[in-house]
């Protein structure tokens, strides 16, 4: 999963893949999921839930690694420099109810830019969520797990007054509300294996302005006083987990994103001490990543799941390729 949590023409996507599925829906009644384990991809979230007290913890590891970025027209540009940070994140999910669960995700990250590094692992933004079944999957999987959700961002990372390194700031600042819909269904294939299909559509307004002080992850100078406006938010993500046998699963997934541009504005001092002021329009991004892994399943309630996502597109975004690792612990 990411450390990151957001993904609209992927809802094609989507349907497409439900309806390509139709036909090999008839009979599906006579299967059962009875030694079929999945843990989940890397990006899309469950919308299934938690059953009502049972727990669901995911230990991410994350190698983020960055010398590329794409400009305002799509091209691709080597950056000159290597960036590079282990990120970790922990989604703890609990089942409040038959149809409610609540998670919360924490993180962390030890940033390196050339010979520069953090002051080890600094806490980065946490999320919380609650998300609400409104149609609960049968026995077979064959009828869609559908549900919603709304999850609340807190800007708990460092972001600004970073006038030592700056690599010691992880967060934005930004507390963000995102609104989601997602789905979930089992295909039974001809050769009586199952396949996974899952989408999440999430989307998040404009969010309040944030005050900026001194030196900030926005690249403002010392002695800045100002704030920055944030752009709305609309992502998307679709992901498809083939069952090899009761331990080996394949999993391939996509991910994209937009934001719309924001708006920086305040004071710095000048070379003459006198207050200049600052308005400057930062540009909308967009982001296309894909996501293959592969599932390992010690038992029905342990798995384990490896893979790498990667940019294959963007615009005023930086290109990365992320290897990451996460155990799937369900209580």
């Amino acid at each position: 999963m990411s450390p990151h949590a957001l993904r609209s023409p992927r809802l094609i996507s989507i349907a497409l893949i439900a309806g390509l599925c139709m036909p090999a829906l008839a009979g599906a009644a006579e299967h059962s999921l009875d030694g079929v384990n999945f843990t989940g991809p890397l990006i899309t979230p469950n919308p299934a839930g938690m059953p009502k007290g049972n727990a669901y913890v995911e230990p991410y590891l994350i190698r983020v690694n960055s010398d590329s970025y794409y400009d305002d027209d799509g091209r691709r540009h080597d950056s000159g420099e290597r960036s590079s940070a282990w990120v970790t994140v922990l989604p703890i999910a609990y089942g409040l109810g038959q149809h409610v669960t609540a998670q919360i995700n924490l993180s962390a990250a030890r940033a390196e830019t050339g010979d520069a590094r953090s002051r080890g692992f600094r806490a980065g933004d946490t999320t919380a969520q609650v998300q609400y079944l409104l149609q609960a999957p049968n026995e077979d999987g064959t009828r869609p797990a559908i549900a919603v959700s709304l999850s609340q961002r807190y800007a708990t990372g460092s972001y600004d007054r970073i006038d030592g390194n700056p690599l010691n700031a992880q967060g934005d600042g930004v507390q963000r509300t995102t609104f989601g819909l997602g789905m979930q269904q089992v295909v039974w294939l001809p050769n009586g294996r199952p396949l996974r299909w899952r989408g999440q559509l999430s989307a998040s307004p404009a969010p309040a302005r944030v005050a900026l002080n001194d030196s900030s992850v926005y690249g403002t100078p010392h002695g800045f006083r100002g704030n920055i406006a944030p752009g709305s938010l609309l992502g998307i993500s679709a992901a498809a987990e083939y069952s090899f046998n009761s331990r080996w699963v394949g999993v391939f997934e996509f991910a994209a994103s937009r934001q719309s541009d924001r708006q920086l504005s305040g004071y710095a001092p000048g070379e003459d001490g006198a207050a200049q002021r600052i308005d400057l329009r930062l540009p909308g991004s967009r982001n296309l990543t894909l996501a293959p892994a592969v599932e390992y399943h010690f038992s029905p309630n342990v798995g384990l799941i490896a893979g790498v996502e990667f940019t294959v597109a963007g615009r005023n975004t930086g290109s990365y390729i992320n290897p990451q690792v996460a155990l799937g612990m369900f209580f």
